[in-house]
């Protein structure tokens, strides 16, 4: 999957967030393809994250990768990385969630890796960049979120929209390289991850009032 297969929505306004972290450059091309992001809950500051969403999310993914791929980061050298982040609507994942995942019902977050990177797998990123052109970024994948979902979610569990929000970009960055939670070993990395990540900007346990990850 990748950006030219979201569905066409009114209100498109795209942003790309650049990351240098530890040597390596990301790229987080952000699309707010909904006027559901416009609103002023998003706006709400969590923990120590406040300022525009985009950059927030910028940060939050910066400390993301900086603890979960110092390999990746290392290894990109003078290329990109990229990335492709969707804030969508629940039609638009719903459509998504059915086409890609035989499952028709809108869900918070989906995360298509565009490399089978394998967690701290340093010969799947080696491998992953010698096939690539010269100077060609390396694609991560994509990363699509549904509003109402989200915001519904977060009011659920008593949390700050932007807060819940940020957890998801943690949790689908990290199946983006190579991460999962098929097992509970897995899972308890994941979350031991985006927790810790989260905490560094004061944002509380996302699992504390959850049952499990994200669906992803």
């Amino acid at each position: 999957m990748t950006r030219e297969d979201m569905p066409a929505m009114d209100g498109d306004d795209t942003s790309v967030e650049t990351l240098a972290v530890l040597g390596g450059r990301i790229e987080i091309v952000i699309e707010q393809a909904s006027p559901l992001w416009s609103g002023a809950a998003w706006s709400l500051p969590a923990g120590r994250v406040d300022g525009p969403l985009s950059e927030a999310i910028g940060r939050v993914a910066a400390a993301l990768l900086a603890a979960a791929a110092p390999h990746l980061l290392e290894a990109l050298g003078e290329r990109v990385g990229e990335v492709s982040l969707t804030l969508a609507d629940d039609g638009a994942v719903q459509a998504l969630n059915r086409d890609w995942r035989d499952k028709d019902r809108p869900t918070n977050v989906l995360s298509f890796p565009a490399e089978d990177l394998g967690a701290d797998d340093r010969h799947a990123v080696a491998d992953a960049l010698e096939a690539l052109p010269p100077g060609a970024p390396l694609m991560l994948g994509d990363i699509a979120i549904a509003a109402e979902t989200v915001l519904a979610e977060a009011e659920a569990q008593g949390k700050r929209p932007r807060a819940h929000l940020l957890h998801l970009v943690a949790h689908g960055l990290l199946h983006l390289i190579g991460h999962d939670h098929e097992t509970e070993e897995q899972a308890a990395a994941m979350e031991a991850l985006e927790t810790a990540t989260l905490a560094g900007f004061d944002i509380d346990d996302p699992y504390t009032l959850i049952d499990g990850a994200p669906d992803a």
